[in-house]
């Protein structure tokens, strides 16, 4: 009797135990973590406010766990051993944001298989372990933007397969090593912006076969191999703007048949040379705004035949030889050659007609005149021709609107093209003429001057002026 007394005196004991380690870790979880349902499916487990050994002895609850982030914790360096959780998990998000993580150790995330968003962002991460992504490889989103990455290393995304999207923009790569993006058969999606590259190596991207949109924008890209690109073949996007690049070798961008978009404004580059863009048989718009270009090249620009937008803008450019340049974009819709300092535009009559272009743009130039009815005759479809900011003449100007506007072509000043804003602009241009007019009216007539060509030139312009106005 008095042994059945003591077992069930030690059995309620234990009980006691047990009920208070239940409560201090329902505690834990009220003070710490939160359970929230997810916007996307299954639970959120939200942790604010924890750190590193948190994690090694809290309990994760991973029936309906679906994301598990983590809100100004300090985590420092993930290993295999930091989260107390059993393999067999429904967790698919991670988001540890802000957490203070510095190391990631190999089979960092082997307690999360079934992971696919993982969101690493605005850490201190600065070792990348090899092995670190291993066992995760149904993961679909990596996150690894503003850390302080420094080298990629080989073989690092080796098991990623299945990625889609890989951010490392705002980081410190100053170093790819060759076999880096190994593995990543499936990657469309790639950010390198905003770091310290200085030079696209051979063969770099080549393991990137599906890969769609690049961004290397804000490096400090110098240089660019002529095979740097081997396999990107189904490549639709390529953002380079904002680097060093000066010079472009011939056939520099060969291996992207399939390129619709190629940005490279903010360079440096200072000519385009001879085939330069050969090879991008499927190219619609070139953005080359904001260099310090002033020649082309013969036959720079060829190979561009599915082209419709290029854009030139900021440039140095003195001379446009138009057909001499672009007669080789025959399907070239919009010319944007604003902000250069062009005083000759020239229109050859020898080629032939070009159907494609529609909007021209030579806005804030140096231009006094071109031939607006051989533009006409050989751009027969141009719809609209910018022009602000130029040093026409009164006169020049006159004529230019008022035969433009019998061939349905407008004359733009702003960007909606709207009229009120050419009657002020020719107001403008025309107020010396109006000026020097009125003066002579009041000053005393010189009989012994001849100055009759210039009174009948005055009246011709004024009179032009007040029809377009009425």
């Amino acid at each position: 009797m008095m042994v059945y007394i003591d077992t069930m005196e030690t059995w309620i004991f234990l009980s006691l135990i047990v009920s208070m380690l239940e409560v201090t870790s329902n505690f834990e979880i009220e003070k710490h973590c939160k359970l929230n349902s997810s916007r996307l499916e299954g639970q959120q487990l939200t942790c604010t406010n924890v750190n590193l050994n948190y994690f090694l002895k809290f309990d994760i609850p991973v029936n309906r766990t679906h994301w598990l982030k983590c809100e100004n914790c300090s985590l420092n360096i993930l290993t295999e051993n930091t989260f107390n959780i059993a393999i067999r998990n429904n967790i698919k998000f991670l988001d540890f944001t802000d957490s203070d993580i510095r190391i990631l150790r190999k089979f960092a995330f082997i307690k999360f298989p079934l992971l696919k968003y993982l969101i690493l962002r605005n850490n201190n991460i600065e070792t990348l372990d090899s092995m670190c992504f291993n066992s995760i490889k149904n993961l679909l989103q990596l996150d690894l933007s503003t850390n302080n990455i420094k080298i990629l290393t080989n073989n690092l995304f080796s098991e990623l397969e299945n990625l889609d999207i890989l951010s490392l923009h705002k980081n410190q790569i100053f170093h790819v090593q060759p076999e880096a993006f190994a593995g990543l058969l499936h990657l469309k999606y790639l950010y390198l912006n905003n770091n310290y590259l200085k030079r696209l190596e051979e063969n770099m991207f080549r393991h990137l076969i599906s890969l769609k949109i690049l961004y290397i924008e804000n490096n400090n890209i110098v240089e660019i191999h002529p095979n740097a690109f081997v396999n990107l073949r189904n490549l639709n996007c390529l953002y380079m703007n904002n680097n060093s690049i000066s010079y472009l070798v011939q056939y520099n961008f060969k291996g992207l048949t399939s390129l619709l978009d190629l940005q490279l404004r903010s360079n440096n580059l200072r000519e385009i040379q001879t085939s330069s863009f050969n090879g991008l048989k499927k190219i619609k718009s070139l953005h080359l705004g904001d260099n310090e270009i002033n020649f082309v090249k013969p036959y720079g620009f060829i190979g561009l035949d599915t082209l419709e937008i290029l854009e030139l803008v900021g440039n140095q450019f003195k001379f446009i030889s138009y057909f001499e340049y672009f007669s080789h974009m025959v399907n070239l819709k919009y010319l944007w050659l604003k902000k250069n300092n062009i005083n000759d535009f020239t229109i050859e009559y020898k080629y032939e007609v070009q159907n494609s272009l529609t909007v021209l743009d030579l806005g804030d130039n140096n231009l006094t005149r071109f031939n607006y009815k051989l533009l006409y005759k050989y751009m027969p479809n141009i719809r609209e021709v910018f022009v602000a900011n130029n040093s026409w003449t009164c006169e020049f100007f006159i004529n230019m609107y008022n035969f433009l506007e019998e061939k349905n072509v407008s004359i733009c000043i702003s960007d909606s093209c709207n009229s009120d804003a050419i009657q002020i602009y020719m107001e403008d241009i025309c107020i010396d003429l109006k000026v020097t007019e009125v003066s002579f009216e009041e000053s005393p007539i010189d009989f012994s001057t001849d100055c009759s060509p210039v009174i009948n030139s005055s009246i011709l312009v004024i009179t032009a002026l007040m029809l377009v106005f009425i």
